[in-house]
């Protein structure tokens, strides 16, 4: 999402992030905060702009505090916050290193929070706090389309064994918004902008980490870790999807398909389900197999001789 693209870009992507995680907006506008407070206020415009965010952020993290997780949240979305913001100022590097250097800090500084607060069973309940918080929400959908009640306790354990691979995702989503949103508003951004999304990619050594789940799920005797592997292959199956959906984009852009097209056969194929449940696996094996056979760079031929 280059600069250039303008604002609508950005509002839409943060309405999208609110649709799908409300209580997770304190993620863009803290980091926010942070950032154009790390890059400098320069101007009064600044000033007025880093203070609204802030105050939104916090109203946000005291709006959805409700239990446990939500509190374990609020301290975590503070500390990545200032992770994410100070790093960039003080050691920089790539957007998604640096969240995951927040990221780190933010689990790590939640968790010693915990322990000296809560004891030794700090863990237990936010794992308890998040099969009520998804067992609440399931409900409800399960009032709507009562057919789907066979499907509530697998969905129920599998959404309170992976929250923290699902606060990952957030995580990112949440810092690249933020980053994003620094890059336009401050008088001078700590780093450039993110490219466009049809270049989106990260390190091949990562298909390791899909190995090691799926090892992981195989091997009876490594059963005590299927709860690590489950977080892990969400975060990695959500990446590869992105991926196989940036290859998607990137082919297009070459035959010169426009992007609305794409975005609208993408909510038709959500809105009808059926397309979605062969889109999806098709993309995230496309995303899988771009570590060996580099879809972009064969598209684009080999750099020619100057």
């Amino acid at each position: 999402m280059p600069l250039r693209a303008g604002w609508w870009r950005l509002v839409l992507g943060t309405a999208a992030f609110a649709l799908f995680a409300p209580g997770a907006l304190g993620l863009i506008a803290l980091p926010l905060a942070a950032l154009l407070l790390a890059a400098g206020l320069q101007r009064p415009r600044d000033v007025a702009i880093a203070l609204l965010v802030a105050a939104t952020g916090l109203g946000f993290l005291a709006w959805s505090t409700r239990d446990a997780l939500d509190a374990a949240l609020g301290a975590y979305a503070l500390i990545v916050a200032a992770a994410f913001a100070g790093g960039a100022l003080l050691a920089p590097a790539g957007v998604l290193r640096q969240t995951l250097r927040a990221m780190l800090w933010g689990a790590v500084g939640t968790g010693a929070l915990g322990l000296a607060f809560r004891g030794v069973g700090f863990w237990n309940e936010l794992h308890w706090s998040a099969v009520r918080q998804a067992s609440s929400a399931l409900r409800l959908a399960v009032q709507i389309q009562p057919e789907s009640y066979s499907l509530f306790e697998p969905l129920v354990r599998f959404f309170g064994d992976a929250f923290p691979g699902l606060v990952a995702l957030q995580t990112f989503a949440a810092l690249a918004l933020a980053w994003q949103w620094h890059a336009r508003i401050a008088a001078a951004p700590l780093g450039p902008p993110l490219g466009p999304f049809r270049q989106f990619r990260f390190g091949d050594h990562w298909v390791w980490g899909l190995v090691a789940t799926l090892v992981v799920w195989v091997v009876p005797k490594l059963a005590v870790l299927k709860v690590a592997a489950t977080n892990l292959g969400v975060v990695l199956g959500v990446f590869y999807l992105l991926r196989g959906a940036a290859i998607m984009v990137a082919i297009a852009a070459t035959a010169g398909v426009p992007a609305w097209t794409l975005t609208v056969a993408a909510i038709i194929a959500s809105a009808l389900v059926v397309p979605l449940l062969l889109l999806v696996p098709g993309l995230w094996t496309l995303g899988v197999f771009d570590t060996w056979l580099a879809f972009r760079q064969r598209r684009a031929g080999p750099p020619t001789a100057q």
